[in-house]
């Protein structure tokens, strides 16, 4: 059929306006591609197809379906031709005169392998059911040669296979998709790159080794560098990289210079793959392709085969190219589609293969065990498409599911009779799929007698007990963390973090495991938190803007801060997600100028924002900054100032916990150390539990340079106006700042010792759930054999 025919075929169908509207659009079409000196594939194959003349005979052996123009020609044709059907001779009127079923082969009763000639078996998943097969086949004790196994989804043969090969038996799927590799690869990475010039299509190309040839090498440290930008800076367009580069060329700081350095080697990658985009775009495809087939293929000897054909296509290709006014990635994309997929390669020393339903029917073995025995499956139907449905297939003459249903009776029927004498045949259903949807057992498996439906019916509905029912979990492997070198300088928010846990703070501090998310499309809270926090640096360094001290004035400072800063990020066309983020945190920066101007009415002036101090304690160093530190005009009174975006509590409850009688106490914190003190709560002595350390250690680096403990406040930027406040530590004293130094002493000692272990049972938020799966960290980890404690340097 052309669309024109079809239209005529269906013309009194419901669809027939629509029909008709793609009969003209085909009209359309067949018009440009003759102007071509050319005649359309569908054009070609309506007028029917014609056999050679000079062939003597036909033989079809067990072909139980084709396309109904194959079948015409094959009627048409005047020579001998000879069908060979599986099935007794008195079953010749069942089947059309080249061999396919008719529909009554799906009204016939089906046969119910039990006993000693087989069996129908339940399961509950793929799983369970490739376990069943492989239980099947040791049950009849039979060799592999004398067993045929297959699948009728596709989406249980690799299930099938990785059980039988865990069994000893070296199982092949022919059926599994071959990883994409070599040209085939790269040249589909590299099409996306054409289309959008996106940093993480970069990414992507600096990890094929066919880019190393078009950027000069050094992949590995460029996609290092490419990512560590992507992650702290959300870029996603060279012109960003090029913009923090930028950025980092203005900033002082001798510590950058080294990530400038490499941000600018990275740079000069991108922008070679940004030149040979642009000769694609612009320049002539065919020539495009055979320079980049110099220079990967050409420089590395390898991908020969792949070479050849693309090369080829693109010599017999050149008149349409040059013809057609279409762009290079839609020549790239049609080239793709000719590469032929690498075939899978059989493993070695296999002795059984999981076939298909198709090929079942010529497998030899006296035992036949058959998964995927669901409705959809066998009888294999099409969805409902949504162009060709079933009613507009039969008007049209071409393969429906009626007859498709006929074709796998037969082979059903066939596949099982061809085995009562001596042989058995073991089915199987599962009743969820791969992704967990409920499966329906086949039709074939419920086309019985009206007497044996309904025992056939309560077998088959039966429950069927999950596999991992009364099992109890167990790590096939554990992690085994590397010995890392403990970190001599500490940063004062990491203390929290063994606090916390210490094993999660060596995966974090001393391995340095993060989760990045280069890819993500809106400010992270860390990435808020910096935004706010340079925003405020930039307002503490200006000598002008920190005198301030009217609400509209200071109000309009940061605003202003912020577009800059923001602009700073992602240049003068932010992405909507950002702009939404900015002017949320534009908000809250509102509320703080109110509350700035009152602190300043106060007395309160700001004396340094970013302060650097060192403390040093064992054969460590603890660094940080803080943000702010404030003294009173009046008395001279000191704070020192934490900057928080998050939800936070009250200061004091930020860094200890008091103790009851319900407190949870982890199991690596001795109930003698430090960690533990003594204070009053409401004018009582109550116990305590310190969880962070960060403003009493600032406290404490304030004493030692001014001889004065300053109080330790947060300066709440939340999401509401009552959410933006000044908060203190109004009774912090001298023994709350000794008990800090004593507990951050044995902390450290313990990061010295090497001591990481036990991790703690639970954490307020843990961020390496992906390597544990949901389960406890210590089931998923090996405890250190030489030091039970921790893991050693």
């Amino acid at each position: 059929h052309t669309l024109a025919t079809a239209a005529r075929c269906l013309a009194s169908s419901v669809d027939a306006d629509r029909w008709r509207a793609l009969a003209e659009l085909e009209k359309r079409v067949e018009a440009l591609v003759f102007q071509w000196g050319m005649r359309s594939r569908s054009k070609v194959l309506a007028g029917g197809l014609r056999l050679p003349d000079d062939l003597s005979g036909i033989v079809l052996a067990g072909v139980t379906e084709m396309p109904p123009l194959v079948e015409r020609a094959l009627t048409d044709w005047p020579g001998n031709v000879c069908v060979l059907i599986g099935a007794p001779t008195d079953e010749e009127a069942g089947f059309s005169p080249i061999g396919r079923p008719l529909e009554s082969w799906a009204e016939r009763i089906m046969p119910w392998p039990e006993g000693e000639s087989g069996s129908v078996r339940l399961a509950a998943d793929p799983g369970q059911q490739a376990t069943e097969a492989f239980r099947a086949v040791c049950d009849a004790g039979l060799s592999s040669n004398d067993v045929a196994l297959g699948s009728a989804d596709p989406e249980v043969s690799g299930t099938i296979a990785r059980v039988f090969h865990r069994g000893g038996w070296t199982a092949f799927d022919p059926s599994a998709e071959p990883a994409v590799a070599g040209l085939a690869r790269f040249l589909a990475v590299w099409s996306k790159w054409l289309e959008n010039p996106r940093l993480a299509h970069v990414q992507d190309l600096l990890a094929l080794p066919e880019t190393g040839w078009l950027i000069g090498g050094k992949r590995g440290i460029r996609a290092e560098t490419l990512s560590r930008v992507r992650d702290r800076w959300m870029a996603s367009h060279p012109e960003d990289l090029l913009r923090h580069i930028q950025r980092l060329t203005q900033d002082s700081d001798p510590r950058r210079e080294e990530e400038r350095r490499r941000m600018e080697d990275l740079a000069i990658a991108v922008e070679a793959l940004d030149c040979r985009r642009s000769s694609f775009l612009q320049g002539d495809f065919t020539a495009a392709m055979n320079a980049l087939l110099d220079e990967t293929c050409g420089k590395s000897g390898e991908c020969r085969d792949e070479e050849d054909v693309i090369r080829t296509w693109l010599d017999e290709a050149a008149p349409l190219i040059d013809g057609m006014n279409r762009g290079a990635t839609f020549w790239l994309d049609l080239l793709l589609k000719e590469i032929p997929r690498p075939a899978p390669v059989p493993p070695d020393g296999r002795v059984i293969d999981v076939l298909g339903w198709l090929e079942l029917f010529f497998e030899p073995g006296r035992q036949l065990v058959v998964c995927g025995m669901n409705e959809g499956r066998v009888p294999n139907t099409s969805a409902g498409d949504p162009w060709l449905g079933e009613a507009a297939s039969r008007l049209l003459g071409i393969v429906h599911n009626s007859q498709r249903a006929a074709r796998d009776a037969y082979l059903h029927v066939a596949m099982i009779m061809a085995r009562r004498h001596g042989g058995r045949v073991d089915l199987i259903w599962a009743k969820s799929g791969t992704g967990g949807e409920p499966l329906l057992p086949s039709r074939l498996l419920l086309a019985a007698e009206r007497a044996d439906l309904p025992q056939r019916v309560a077998f088959l509905f039966q429950e069927v007990q999950p596999p991992e029912a009364g099992l109890r979990w167990q790590a096939d492997w554990l992690w085994q963390p590397a010995p890392r070198q403990i970190p001599e300088r500490l940063h004062v928010t990491s203390l929290r973090d063994w606090l916390a846990c210490p094993f999660r703070f060596h995966l974090k501090h001393s391995l340095a495991m993060q989760q990045p998310q280069p890819d993500r499309v809106e400010w992270n809270n860390r990435d808020f938190g910096n935004v706010a926090h340079a925003v405020l640096e930039a307002w503490g360094l200006d000598e002008e803007a920190r005198a301030l001290n009217k609400t509209g004035a200071l109000e309009a400072w940061f605003s202003a801060e912020l577009d800059k800063v923001v602009a700073a990020w992602f240049g003068e066309r932010p992405p909507l997600a950002i702009r939404v983020q900015t002017e949320s945190l534009r908000r809250r920066l509102a509320w703080l100028a109110r509350v700035q101007a009152i602190h300043c009415a106060g007395g309160w002036e700001t004396i340094h924002v970013e302060h650097k101090f060192e403390i040093a304690i064992g054969r460590s160093t603890v660094v940080a900054r803080i943000d702010r530190i404030d003294r009173h005009r009046g008395d001279g009174r000191l704070r020192v100032i934490d900057y928080k975006t998050g939800t936070v509590e009250d200061v004091a409850r930020q860094h200890r916990r008091k103790l009851t009688a319900h407190s949870d106490i982890p199991a690596h914190l001795p109930a003698d150390c430090p960690a533990f003190h003594q204070a009053t709560d409401r004018g009582k002595p109550a116990d305590f539990r310190w969880v962070n350390l960060q403003l009493p250690l600032y406290a404490l680096a304030i004493q030692q340079r001014d001889g004065v403990i300053p109080e330790p406040c947060y300066f709440k930027i939340g999401s509401t106006e009552a959410g933006v406040d000044l908060v203190s530590w109004l009774d912090f004293s001298e023994a709350d700042l000794h008990a800090a130094r004593q507990c951050a002493e044995w902390v450290i000692g313990r990061i010295e010792a090497g001591i990481f272990w036990p991790p703690a049972e639970t954490v307020t938020y843990d961020d390496f759930t992906a390597l544990t799966g949901g389960r406890r960290i210590e089931e998923c980890f090996a405890m250190p054999a030489d030091n039970p404690e921790g893991y050693p340097k």
